[in-house]
This record gives C-alpha cells, structure tokens and sequence, in this order.
C-alpha cells in the first residue's frame, strides 16, 4: 500500500502554484448611483452566490460586500469553485482550508465609483493533536472524545483555531474577471497587478 500511494503523493508535491502576475483590482467610472452602479453592485453579488460564497455584509455606502468564511473545495467537488488552481485544491483537501471574500468600491466623497478590488482570505484549521489509545479510536478522531498529546481530557471544537494564510491570489484574478464579464458596466483606466506567490 505505501508503494502505491508514494507516487501519487510524490506527484501532488511537484504542483506549484501559478507564476506572474494577477489581477486584483480594476479602475472604473460608475456614477453613483445610477443604472450602471446598479447593475455593476448586482454583477458583484451574483459572482460571489455564484461561487458559493455566502454574502454576509452588503453595505452599498460604503461600497463593501464581504462574505461568510466558508470551507475551500476538495479536488473531486467539481461542481464547486472557490480555488484557483490544483494546488489549492489539493491543499484544501488534505488540510481544512477555508476562504472568504472582501470586495470594495472605493470613490473620492461623494463622486462616482473609481476602484473595484477583491480580496480573499485564506485560512487553515489548526486543531490539538489527538491521542489513539486503541485502533477503534480512529474513528472517533472527528469527534470530542479523545484526550489530546498535550494533556487536555478532551479535544472539542472550542479548542480549534483557524490561522491566517494570507491572500489567494489567484482566486481574487478569478473573481475579479468573472465580476467584469458579468457587468456590461464601463470599466477603464489603471489595473493594479500583484505577484504570484
């Protein structure tokens, strides 16, 4: 069994996430409001329900819709898009990953929308090590009955943690160009680029 499976782990550690640049904000020219303002804040929601993303904050004034931290997909849910690329995939199936999403609108006073950018959020579930006393107890390592490695009488979910892995990249350019192809709104000027990582 480990000769079968060493090439197929030897393979995963070989993906690597993609080089050069993303985009992750674009300039616009929207009157606020008007019909394309409108149209351009429904092309936004409609990208993240899309992605399955639930929305949690839609607060037009401000110009921010961010959602709720939601479970990254596993490499055989195909029907879901949340990750860029295989080695997010991969990643987010062999350690609980979780991603959420910050879109903003940004303008100077109260003069039409000049910026359009997308964050996203990645974060990795860190969980207390649980003790095996027995083979049977493999199949309670999801559950809260098992003492930890490091001296608590039971590991429960109050005791996991969710760490911050910085910025997904690749899904903010994924996003982002989705958002404009959905929205007939005007968009122009300057494109804010970052590298890959």
């Amino acid at each position: 069994m480990v000769l079968t499976l060493a090439p197929v782990f030897g393979a995963m550690g070989c993906f690597s996430p993609h080089r050069g640049e993303y985009q992750v904000s674009q300039g616009v020219s929207v009157a606020e409001p008007s019909g394309e303002a409108d149209q351009l804040w429904e092309a936004v929601q409609e990208t993240l329900r899309r992605g399955r993303f639930p929305l949690d904050r839609v607060d037009r004034a401000a110009g921010v819709i961010t959602t709720v931290p939601e479970n990254s997909q596993h490499f055989f849910e195909f029907w879901r898009h949340d990750v860029a690329t295989t080695r997010d995939a991969w990643e987010a199936t062999l350690n609980p990953m979780r991603r959420w999403v910050e879109v903003s609108l940004t303008r100077a006073d109260e003069g039409p929308w000049t910026q359009l950018s997308v964050v996203v959020h990645k974060e990795r579930l860190s969980s207390p090590d649980r003790q095996f006393n027995s083979s049977g107890a493999a199949y309670q390592y999801f559950g809260d009955s098992l003492p930890s490695t490091t001296g608590l009488a039971r590991v429960t979910e109050k005791d996991d943690r969710w760490l911050d892995c910085g910025r997904d990249l690749a899904m903010e350019d994924y996003l982002l160009r989705a958002i404009l192809k959905r929205c007939p709104a005007q968009v122009a000027w300057t494109t804010e680029t970052s590298p890959g990582s």
